[in-house]
């Protein structure tokens, strides 16, 4: 029985003199223990810094995506400058050069005073809206396409906003090689 006692105790005696040395050795080899005071020292939070970037050539009007409707055509421009970065959106008409292209609005079936639906619906919503109405706009099936579906989405805040209850889903084309567009995509067979 005594023997049972002594293995925990032992084993708990050299946890703790385990755990108070910070295994510096003296020149007798005894063990020490060094304690500092003072304050702690924090690091400085150090953000990346972001090349500088000049503003690219831009054409059209700066318009809001939400503003926009089927057939309308515009460019995205983004870069970095101050440490910011700077985004805005253009409407071109589709006959010059454009990024993207819309061919769908349609808005989200949620009764009004919904609450959010999630980011992940909305994302399912649009993706097969998008798609279902594709092959219609383009000539082709979405597989066989040089063509991307993308698509604008409200955010929760729009969504819920009390007057607005903005519902409204953009699905748009772009490049897949991110080459600019010229004319319309309706009928290309691209």
């Amino acid at each position: 029985m005594r023997s049972l006692i002594t293995v925990p105790l032992l084993f708990v005696a050299l946890l703790a003199s385990a755990c108070a040395s910070d295994g510096t050795a003296t020149e007798d080899g005894d063990d020490t223990v060094t304690t500092t005071t003072g304050t702690a020292t924090t690091l400085p939070e150090v953000r990346p810094t972001v090349a500088e970037e000049e503003p690219p050539t831009w054409y059209g009007e700066m318009v809001n995506l939400h503003d926009l409707t089927a057939g309308q055509c515009f460019n995205r421009y983004s870069w970095f400058q101050a440490d910011r970065h700077i985004e805005f959106d253009t409407v071109v008409p589709c006959e010059l050069p454009h990024q993207a292209e819309i061919y769908l609005h349609v808005q989200h079936p949620a009764r009004q005073g919904a609450p959010w639906p999630g980011d992940g619906e909305m994302e399912s919503f649009a993706r097969s809206q998008c798609y279902e109405a594709f092959d219609e706009f383009v000539g082709l099936i979405y597989e066989l396409s040089e063509l991307e579906i993308a698509f604008l989405v409200p955010n929760r805040t729009d969504f819920e906003h009390d007057v607005a209850q903005f519902r409204g889903v953009h699905c748009y084309v772009v490049h897949a090689e991110a080459e600019d567009l010229i004319n319309t995509a309706r009928g290309s067979l691209r």
